[in-house]
């Protein structure tokens, strides 16, 4: 009787294992066939434009920021976001290219940037994140923005207004963020990868 048990528990034991092979298989397979945006935000418009992209893509992208990404490797296709502060990419994006873009560079499927420039003047932004990142893909685009100055740090506001003096522009809040904007270009994102 001893033995009988012991062959049932065994049995049971190597079909859990097996289920459990399994689902992990799935879940790998499942993983590679997925899509991740990644965002450096400063504070927080360039983050909003990338959940706007994936709504555009039906939900079928992870979005996640540039400071909170953990292993790609289950990830077939990266869109690259970053906000642009004082003509650059925000620090957050920066410290992810240093660190993984070996890892994506085959995989960026598009590149958007967030500034307060309108296009043309912010395709300049688009160029050097290609640069940065070492991938050109053909899907870019370059969004406005908000300004929110309760949002600034006291190093932020000193550099705006010492840029509004210099500039002799007024320093104003302001949203031009554009939903439909972003929603379509998921929409041409997720049509190029054929989904």
């Amino acid at each position: 009787m001893k033995t009988i048990i012991a062959v049932i528990m065994m049995v049971g034991f190597a079909i859990v294992l097996g289920f459990g092979a399994s689902l992990s298989a799935m879940n790998e397979s499942a993983a590679g066939n997925s899509v991740i945006i990644i965002y450096g935000s400063r504070y927080g418009s360039t983050a909003q434009t990338g959940k706007w992209i994936a709504e555009g893509m039906e939900g079928k992208a992870d979005v996640v920021s540039a400071a909170e990404v953990g292993d790609l490797s289950g990830y077939s296709a990266v869109v690259l976001g970053s906000g642009i502060y004082m003509s650059k990419l925000q620090e957050d994006m920066i410290a992810f290219l240093a660190e993984h873009k070996d890892a994506v560079k085959d995989k960026v499927v598009a590149l958007y940037v967030v500034c307060g420039a309108p296009p043309p003047g912010s395709d300049r932004y688009l160029t050097m994140f290609a640069e940065q990142c070492g991938a050109d893909p053909e899907l870019k685009q370059a969004f406005q923005g908000w300004m929110k100055q309760e949002l600034f740090t006291p190093e932020d506001k000193k550099n705006m207004e010492a840029y509004a003096e210099r500039t002799g522009r007024p320093l104003k809040d302001y949203d031009r963020t554009d939903k439909d904007k972003c929603t379509a270009f998921g929409r041409k994102i997720l049509e190029s990868l054929g989904s």
